[in-house]
């Protein structure tokens, strides 16, 4: 049987215990594990070796976090804060992110698996040296994203502005970008692997052919 190609969904229990976001043991929280939170305010949290499992986050505010080994698994993500976060190492894993401002969050060496992103402004954001497998952008603002040196396998954009984004080095398998604009795209070589439409390639022949060395005949 071959394997899935679009991201598995969080496998969340039926039931979700509520915490509310005034407790003061969530002011530095260190493994969240079947809970449902509005709200928190982590704005500039410093942790390393964060886990939350099974949880459903709602409006919760991570802007200007710096998260090392955050071990993310099985959740939702409902409009987040997370502009300006920094998180590496560590792993996404079956985490949907609906909405949301995630303007400049930077994931560095990040495994992020199963992993589906909708509508989220997530401009001058960074996915440097990252794995992706099976990881959906829907609808996302990726104006000057950086995509350097990623690996991507399954990965696809649908409806992205990807105006100005960064794909040096980066490599990808099995991989689509469907009504997407591409303009000013950097690093175009690192595509290579991927699927876009016809219109789209055209788009982009300027780029090819710099980075294959052609030059143009007037």
């Amino acid at each position: 049987m071959p394997p899935p190609n679009t991201p598995s969904e969080p496998r969340l229990p039926a039931s979700l215990e509520a915490l509310s976001a005034d407790d003061p043991d969530l002011r530095e929280p260190r493994e969240l594990a079947g809970v449902v939170l509005h709200g928190a305010g982590w704005a500039g949290l410093e942790a390393s070796g964060l886990r939350i499992d099974e949880a459903r986050l709602w409006s919760c505010d991570l802007s200007g976090a710096s998260l090392a080994d955050l071990e993310l698994t099985d959740a939702v993500l409902d409009e987040p804060n997370l502009a300006n976060a920094v998180i590496r190492g560590g792993s996404l894993t079956r985490v949907r992110v609906s909405g949301g401002r995630l303007t400049g969050a930077q994931w560095a060496e990040t495994r992020i698996h199963d992993t589906l992103w909708r509508n989220a402004a997530a401009d001058l954001s960074a996915f440097r040296l990252s794995q992706l497998v099976r990881v959906t952008f829907d609808s996302c603002n990726l104006r000057e994203a950086d995509f350097t040196g990623a690996s991507g396998s399954w990965v696809r954009f649908h409806d992205c502005d990807l105006t100005g984004a960064v794909f040096s080095k980066a490599r990808f398998a099995n991989s689509e970008l469907r009504r997407c604009r591409l303009e000013a795209i950097e690093g175009v070589a690192g595509l290579a692997g991927t699927s876009m439409e016809f219109d789209a390639v055209l788009g982009l022949a300027p780029q090819l052919a710099d980075a294959l060395g052609i030059h143009l005949l007037d």
